[in-house]
């Protein structure tokens, strides 16, 4: 036997079985279908009730009932003049005096060790 003639059989076998199980399938169709049985109520489970009352939310605050609200009032502030921290800077008694000097700190990886 070749090739040709195994899958034309082969072929001819899955033509078959896909025209029967299409004839079952259209079948099935025809069928009465099942009586659905009534389900008999159950009891539902209700929450208890709770046994004290919560307490009322209380109502709106009576000053966020006022609108337009007022405008927010500012303070001015004196801001002090760039001339001021100039003559700080460079007078040479009060750089002295608030002078602080920078300690040298010794590396501790210096040296034979």
């Amino acid at each position: 036997m070749d090739t040709k003639t195994l899958l034309a059989k082969g072929a001819g076998g899955l033509l078959i079985a896909g025209l029967l199980f299409l004839a079952a399938l259209t079948l099935s169709g025809c069928a009465e279908p099942e009586a659905i049985a009534a389900v008999p109520p159950t009891a539902t489970v209700y929450a208890p009730p709770p046994t004290e009352a919560p307490t009322p939310t209380p109502g709106p605050t009576p000053a966020a009932l006022h609108f337009p609200l007022p405008a927010p009032t500012s303070e001015s502030v004196e801001r002090p003049d760039s001339q001021n921290c100039v003559d700080c800077h460079t007078d040479e008694e009060t750089l002295k005096a608030t002078a602080k000097e920078e300690e040298v700190k010794e590396s501790l990886s210096e040296g034979e060790g």
